[in-house]
């Protein structure tokens, strides 16, 4: 980076300072200290799978308002690099964030739409505490980012979501009164990001607050149109401006007829700016990093636009492939509810909604690829499946040489029956196997590591 790019970087940063100080006054110093200080990272047990036995309880201590949820200390412990995390038994999450799904209550048979979900952290704690008659929808816009997601989702082995990627505007007109509640974590300027990447520095401007703010109010009012009466939207952001935060908030209860419900203010929890049902927050208060929250009760009517079921759709060939595979690998009954997409197979929920044109990466849980006489299992499946489930398996220890080496992509030596089987890490699944001479590595070339 040039000098003149330097020195306009500083100057835009120093008009970010000029706003904190107005904002914090007599609390400015303390938050520009804590801005010095080393990030707290955060994770939380994915509560399908009895992971709490497997966390290095030596570096981590309870997060002080999500049940399930820990705060570490990375420089001792490293759980994204255990073979724990690719089992998809936590999520890593920073702290403050981690709260935001944890506001809103979640009903076991409640249909969420989660609209910026990416990468996951909020959809996976949402998925966790639906049922099987619930359903949540996560979407996020970007591509790339929506890719990411779905592999979160996957490595979780949830079944009861849909990912989508697309513009969530485009919900509107297809889903309207659907939802029980809505998770906005809004795209924002990532102010309260500034400690933890030092990409939310060099992107930060004024300008760039400005746009984020005619985007949240964009989202605002197609989430309302989405809502059920007596729907909640949770409304959170990573920033600390006023024009994406409380302002947004006022904007919604002026133009729509939500009410502003009160949230918990404790444990270095602040409220908002001017809005005491609100929470901020800070650094310097709360063991994590920036985050804003408003939770919203729709009170008015929409015309309810009530969508198709999806239906069931699968060729005889993939059906009669799928049943072969459960019948000589599994000892579970085939899903009910299968739909094929060009030769990929799903298990669907009944509640699961036809969307249309609407671009789908996950329709529920997917299962494989039907490919001519035989089927391919998928990572997803594998990791949905107990030791009682599967015909054949092997178990070996998180530090054990086998497991290092299955995950580098290496074959193992072949001591047990020809086929389909699960490797599992102390009695976790991590990834399907086929056995023959060898046994034949079927994890994700993606996820592997030297």
């Amino acid at each position: 980076m040039n000098e003149s790019c330097i020195m306009e970087m500083v100057k835009i940063m120093d008009k970010f300072y000029t706003r904190m100080k107005d904002l914090l006054q007599d609390d400015y110093e303390p938050f520009i200290e804590a801005l010095s200080e080393k990030e707290v990272k955060g994770l939380y047990l994915n509560t399908n799978k009895d992971g709490y036995k497997a966390l290095d309880h030596k570096h981590i201590k309870p997060h002080p308002l999500v049940t399930g949820g820990y705060l570490y200390d990375d420089e001792a412990y490293s759980p994204g690099k255990s073979p724990y995390f690719l089992c998809g038994l936590y999520y890593i999450q920073e702290p403050s964030a981690m709260l935001v799904a944890n506001m809103i209550d979640i009903k076991e048979d409640d249909y969420v739409l989660d609209m910026c979900a990416a990468p996951g952290g909020k959809s996976c704690r949402i998925a966790n505490r639906l049922g099987p008659d619930g359903l949540l929808i996560a979407n996020d816009i970007s591509a790339s980012r929506a890719k990411i997601l779905s592999e979160n989702i996957e490595r979780f082995g949830i079944d009861n979501t849909i990912v989508t990627n697309t513009d969530p505007l485009r919900f509107v007109g297809v889903l309207d009164g659907f939802f029980d509640k809505i998770i906005l974590d809004a795209p924002c300027s990532g102010e309260g990001m500034l400690r933890k990447t030092e990409e939310a520095s060099k992107t930060w401007s004024p300008d760039k607050v400005y746009e984020c703010a005619v985007i949240q109010k964009r989202l605002i009012e197609a989430a309302y149109t989405l809502l059920k009466p007596g729907g909640q939207i949770i409304y959170s952001t990573c920033t600390y401006s006023l024009e994406e935060n409380e302002e947004i908030v006022r904007y919604a209860l002026d133009h729509f007829d939500f009410s502003l419900e009160t949230l918990p203010h404790r444990d270095g929890l602040m409220p908002g700016i001017d809005m005491n049902e609100a929470i901020r927050c800070y650094p310097h208060h709360f063991a994590g990093e920036g985050q804003f929250m408003a939770l919203l009760t729709k009170r008015g009517e929409t015309p309810i636009k009530k969508p198709k079921v999806l239906k069931p759709k699968i060729s005889p060939e993939a059906l009669k492939n799928v049943q072969n595979f459960y019948k000589e690998n599994l000892n579970i009954k085939v899903p009910k509810l299968l739909y094929e997409n060009k030769g990929h197979v799903y298990a669907l929920k009944r509640q699961f909604p036809d969307l249309g044109k609407i671009r789908i990466l996950r329709n529920g849980l997917y299962l494989g690829e039907s490919r001519k006489n035989y089927f391919i299992p998928s990572y997803s499946l594998a990791l949905t499946l107990r030791k009682e489930d599967v015909k054949r398996c092997y178990d070996f220890p998180e530090d054990s040489n086998e497991v290092a080496a299955y995950i580098r992509g290496e074959t193992l030596e072949a001591i047990g029956s020809k086929g389909y089987g699960v490797i599992f890490v102390d009695g976790y699944p991590l990834s399907f196997y086929k056995e023959s001479n060898a046994v034949k590595n079927l994890f994700p070339k993606g996820l592997r590591r030297s």
